[in-house]
């Protein structure tokens, strides 16, 4: 039998939720105080039979001393068959700590999922006590607070999880705060169908692992309006540095047939940033010198890599022709004494098998002398 006929929840601490009084053989009439921030759950006889309201309560039950004492002896019982529960429920607001490791589509067109580390707080209040005492306590091994929070970490990590693989990680990531309003607002009626309002969420951090990281944000680089030509334009750089890095005629002249092209499509997709140094490359056309093969800027003096001087600048240090005697033209006549060119400066044709160097290019056309 129960020690006392006046039942209160005179024990609460900041952070209790819920407090099952200890005893559940209650006497005849028992006087039940519930604080003005509170409820009480009167179960008897295994049913809800009513939610008390702050204040002094008389409540009764079919436990009497001496029936309970007849049924004891006559039908062997151990202890009342008349059961009372009185489960105090507090109304407050209080505050929560939610942290998930999942899965999160990449970004819009990247639908690849990458893993997803986030956390945050919520608020939550009991505001239906019945339903939440048949959805959420009715599960429950025992009517503890410790008992409520594991359940409530566990079902809104459960929420929250499946709401945020259905969104884009980069759109989440950009703005916090409408993910965590969203995510409220999906999630919020799964709370209410067990007798609890979800006041806030917040997504204090979200994050993913540095592979991951790594990979979207090479994705974002490459598939922007520019991102394309940007990628051009580093291998392009890259192929500048080995040419002329390179000694050779043949790599020169494999550079100088590889760069009109890609200038070109830098020129139909320029970048922005970059696109003032790319103009500028381009508008310095590049001749190869005839004795080497390496690149120069259009006009030059004298070759960057091996120093001749260009034709340009031979015809200028040629001496005058002396007047002669009139001779009969030869086939292949007219290059200048000394001039001998292997390739040609403007197209890179090799013209050293013929017998000498033309003044104008037989495959371009172009004059070289």
């Amino acid at each position: 039998m129960a020690k006392t006929n006046v039942v209160t929840w005179d024990s609460q601490g900041p952070d209790d939720i819920i407090y099952a009084y200890e005893h559940d053989d209650l006497r005849t009439l028992t006087s039940v105080t519930v604080p003005e921030h509170a409820v009480a759950i009167f179960a008897r006889d295994g049913q809800l039979t009513g939610v008390l309201e702050p204040g002094r309560h008389m409540i009764t039950s079919s436990n009497i001393p001496w029936l309970t004492k007849l049924y004891n002896l006559a039908l062997g019982f151990k202890e009342t068959p008349f059961k009372v529960q009185i489960i105090f429920v507090s109304l407050k607001i209080f505050n929560g700590r939610w942290g998930i490791r999942g899965m999160i589509k990449a970004a819009q067109g990247y639908e690849v999922p990458i893993t997803l580390m986030a956390n945050g707080d919520y608020q939550f209040r009991v505001s239906d006590v019945p339903v939440f005492f048949t959805q959420v306590l009715g599960g429950l091994k025992s009517y503890t607070t410790g008992d409520v929070n594991a359940f409530m970490k566990a079902f809104i990590n459960e929420q929250v999880t499946q709401q945020l693989s259905q969104q884009y990680y980069m759109e989440m990531l950009n703005n916090l705060e409408v993910a965590s309003t969203s995510t409220k607002v999906l999630i919020e009626q799964y709370f209410t169908q067990r007798g609890i309002e979800l006041l806030s969420l917040k997504i204090a951090e979200a994050r993913t692992t540095e592979e991951d990281q790594k990979k979207v944000f090479e994705y974002l680089q490459f598939s922007s309006a520019n991102g394309e030509a940007f990628k051009r334009y580093e291998v392009m750089d890259r192929m500048a540095d080995a040419i002329g890095n390179s000694q050779g005629g043949a790599a020169m002249g494999t550079g100088m047939l590889l760069f009109p092209q890609m200038y070109q499509q830098l020129q139909q997709q320029p970048i922005q940033g970059i696109q003032a140094q790319q103009q500028y490359q381009q508008q310095q056309p590049k001749v190869l010198c005839p004795y080497c093969g390496g690149p120069n800027d259009y006009p030059y003096k004298f070759c960057g890599n091996c120093g001749k001087p260009s034709p340009q600048m031979q015809a200028q240090q040629a001496p005058a022709p002396q007047p002669a005697a009139p001779q009969p033209a030869t086939p292949g006549a007219g290059a200048a004494p000394g001039m001998r060119f292997n390739n040609c400066p403007y197209c890179g044709q090799d013209i050293s098998g013929l017998p000498k160097t033309p003044k104008f290019c037989p495959y371009c056309a172009e004059q070289l002398f």
